[in-house]
């Protein structure tokens, strides 16, 4: 049986991943936006008190090799902490 809060997780891991899979970032012609993109998607999660760190890792998995820009865990982890640090 799903939990309420696994339902939260399973929403943002949704949104994430359409966050990933999104080209956008095709349209500003800088491919670094998609890093832009999948932390504008985890930053709320985060906010809200989703565990980001367990939706981070299947997306970049899925995804790194079509986001080459895509950082590692501990990458986006320094990212999302210097966001909340300010």
């Amino acid at each position: 049986m799903k939990t309420k809060g696994n339902k939260k997780l399973s929403d943002w891991l949704i949104r994430c991943d359409a966050s990933a899979e999104c080209d956008s970032f095709l349209w500003s012609r800088h491919p670094e936006d998609q890093v832009t993109f999948i932390r504008a998607a985890l930053l709320p999660a985060a906010a809200e008190g989703v565990n980001w760190r367990t939706i981070y890792p299947p997306i970049y998995k899925e995804w790194q090799t079509r986001r080459p820009h895509f950082p590692d865990f501990n990458t986006m982890a320094a990212e999302i902490q210097q966001f909340h640090s300010r």
